[in-house]
């Protein structure tokens, strides 16, 4: 198998778990086909995912947790791997210079 591939399914097995801890988070995933990029978004205190449904599943992946980090995570159950990738994204600089 080749090293893509594996990358691949890697990104698939991630994408079930964020999407597994984002609806368990409230968290609302819609994907259609929208011809855009995508995004996180709030509508009457309800946090949502928008993505196209021909996104790559890397950015899929990039957009949920996006949203997964802006829920209060306190009183919610993080799969370990989930809570990792979220310390890592907070210990990144900020690119605006904030």
């Amino acid at each position: 198998m080749s090293t893509e591939s594996k990358g691949i399914r890697g990104q698939k097995e991630l994408f079930g778990l964020l999407y597994e801890t984002a609806v368990n988070a409230g968290i609302e995933i819609i994907e259609d086909r929208i011809n855009r990029k995508g995004g996180v978004c709030r509508l009457q205190e309800k946090l949502m995912v928008v993505y196209d449904a021909q996104a790559p599943i890397h950015e899929r992946n990039r957009l949920i947790l996006d949203a997964i980090s802006q829920v209060n995570r306190d009183y919610l159950y993080l799969p370990p791997r989930v809570r990792m990738l979220l310390e890592e994204d907070e210990e990144l600089p900020d690119p605006a210079g904030g």
